[in-house]
């Protein structure tokens, strides 16, 4: 850690060298160890018998698991003269006003098979104006992600967003555009032999329109989001029909929280993915294992996510977590043991049941143990 110190010590010198008025920033180094035990899943369309060949696939290489990660999630240098801000390194960009999932949020994948997943840090720039005390423009530009990397030469890397928010005494309130790349991958044509694992992994360029609003009435949290986007294909995959990794859709999520006096806090959201099937019989293999991997968030067209949370001492919480694809139907049983000494240093402890037939969107996966600590310096 000494040594570790040394070197971000350095960079912290070497950003103030070109200009005093450029401030670095080491906001997050984090260790965190995950354990977990699952069951390869199996797939069996409706009123078909099961092929143990031909529907037990192994996940695919970009998993969301890991067993141990040591990692800087952000690092970056900023300056603020006036109502503007800057910042320039890496750093976290998450927006939308969703709980289980946000669907305008094109830089954040979420990775449904692991519950203790936090965003990471993005290499990128961010510039915004604040002006009339409740309003504010901003742009946000991403270099580009390892995920990317795997599109090959020739393909165009990041993405941006265009942002204006406004807040009133009524709610709050956020529309923006963005332009990102979501690579898909070709496991049909992976397991068929068709495509080299070079070739599998498809650029798919997204341009979405989308707005968000959140406000509190009687105590009760009010938030939904959504917008429509525009997908194509990177030249590199042209030839692929576009209705199987590119369909335009919209996307939408409302819900709502509360919180009791005894701080028993619930939450409820409804989702809709435009992209999703209403119907087991219309999942292909490409469609489970993108939901597998968290290059998709969903898999189904309607789903719920129900929560809530309780504190039974000062530093210790318990959770209990619901995802609902009601177009199956399945559900995801996600109980959590929660204790936070302070903001330096977590311990969670979680369980992920998963509850469905054997061709809904999880199929035959079975249930998951996950333990992570996670120590912030």
């Amino acid at each position: 850690m000494k040594r570790l110190q040394n070197i971000l010590l350095s960079l912290v010198i070497s950003a103030l060298a070109w200009t005093v008025s450029f401030n670095a920033v080491a906001e997050e180094i984090s260790f965190g160890l995950k354990s977990h035990v699952r069951k390869v899943p199996s797939f069996k369309r409706s009123g078909q018998k099961s092929d143990k060949a031909e529907s037990e696939r192994p996940l695919p290489e970009h998993s969301p698991y890991t067993v141990g990660d040591v990692h800087l999630k952000e690092f970056y240098g900023y300056f603020s003269p006036g109502d503007f801000q800057f910042r320039l390194g890496r750093q976290k960009y998450a927006i939308g006003t969703g709980y289980g999932w946000n669907p305008t949020d094109l830089f954040n994948p979420l990775k449904i098979l692991d519950p203790t997943y936090e965003p990471e840090g993005i290499d990128s720039a961010f510039l915004s104006y604040s002006f009339g005390d409740d309003h504010e423009i901003s742009t946000f530009y991403s270099f580009g992600t390892p995920l990317e990397e795997k599109a090959g030469p020739g393909i165009r890397r990041g993405g941006y967003q265009l942002m204006m928010k406004t807040h009133t005494e009524v709610l709050d309130m956020a529309i923006h555009y963005t332009e990102a790349n979501r690579n898909r991958t070709d496991h049909e044509g992976l397991v068929s032999g068709s495509v080299s694992s070079d070739e599998a992994t498809i650029p798919v360029r997204w341009r979405l329109l989308a707005a968000g609003v959140s406000s509190e009435i009687g105590g009760f949290g009010l938030h939904a989001e959504g917008g429509h986007a525009w997908l194509n294909l990177e030249e590199k995959a042209d030839q692929l029909p576009e209705d199987i990794f590119a369909k335009n859709h919209s996307r939408f999520l409302v819900g709502i929280d509360y919180t009791f006096e005894n701080e028993l806090y619930l939450v409820l959201e409804y989702y809709q993915e435009g992209q999703g099937n209403t119907s087991p019989d219309e999942y292909t293999l490409n469609d489970r294992l993108a939901y597998l991997s968290g290059e998709r968030g969903t898999i189904g067209r309607d789903n719920l996510f129900v929560g809530a949370k309780y504190p039974i001492a000062d530093m210790t919480s318990i959770e209990l977590y619901h995802i609902i694809n009601a177009n199956d139907p399945s559900v995801i049983v996600n109980p959590w043991l929660v204790w936070a000494a302070g903001e330096d240093f977590t311990v969670k402890f979680s369980a992920q049941i998963p509850v469905g037939k054997e061709d809904s969107s999880l199929g035959q996966t079975g249930p998951s143990a996950f333990a992570h600590i996670q120590l912030n310096f």
